[in-house]
């Protein structure tokens, strides 16, 4: 499975960014700061190894919306929900 030997592996833990990822509470109870779940994984994984970037029709084309524009899977509001996820996860 992909995903999985992408999640479980040192390598891409770092150049995806994911690597002892914080949340926002944990950095405010800690440290005083405000942020937010790094949202690279989260993008990568959705972009290149589930989703894609857009609705696809049975033949593969992309689906269009009533102004001929492609139809998004997902908005930014999915990608940080999900990077919300992934943060404390340590391969």
């Amino acid at each position: 499975d992909v995903l999985r030997e992408i999640s479980f592996s040192p390598l891409m833990a770092e150049n995806l960014s994911f690597l002892q990822s914080k949340s926002a509470a944990y950095m405010w109870e800690t440290q005083g700061k405000i942020s937010f779940a790094d949202e690279n994984f989260a993008r990568e994984i959705m972009q290149l190894f589930s989703t894609g970037l857009y609705l696809l029709n049975l033949d593969g084309t992309q689906k269009l919306d009533d102004y001929g524009q492609p139809i998004p899977v997902y908005s930014n509001d999915e990608i940080m929900s999900f990077s919300r996820v992934w943060t404390g996860f340590d391969y």
